[in-house]
């Protein structure tokens, strides 16, 4: 299958757009947080797009009620559960962007790698005829 210059121009706006579009996302993936708070509101936990947690608070004084050990495991679980959210809520903004073969979780392609892939396709269905 030959393709035009027109077909390969069409396919690389086509790629600069999903480029564009997936840049957009991953900003956004970037600039996510979650913030967990317990059901009695004594403890909260905020972790960033990349699950490092960024913020405790803990509130009140019934807190120095519980052993150390069940304290502990409350923080734990609080920070697994915001690093949970933020991971889905990053891989619900990047779901249905990324071309085949291409896990966005895995970090953006470059635009250089990006223009590899699609001179890839264009050696795959055939040289274009060079325009004079």
């Amino acid at each position: 299958m030959q393709l035009s210059g027109e077909d390969i121009e069409q396919m690389m706006a086509e790629v600069r757009q999903s480029h564009a579009e997936l840049e957009q996302a991953a900003a956004e993936v970037e600039a996510l947080t979650s913030t967990v708070t317990s059901k009695d509101r004594v403890l909260s936990a905020t972790v960033d797009a990349h699950g490092v947690l960024t913020d405790l608070r803990i509130t009140g004084q019934s807190w120095r009620e519980l052993a150390p050990k069940e304290l502990c495991s409350r923080i734990v679980a609080l920070v697994s559960q915001a690093q949970q959210d933020v991971q889905e809520r990053g891989q619900a903004l990047l779901s249905g962007l990324a071309p085949d073969g291409v896990d966005p979780a895995a970090g953006l392609p470059s635009a250089d790698e990006m223009a590899a892939m699609m001179q890839g396709l264009v050696a795959q269905f055939g040289e274009a005829p060079r325009e004079r």
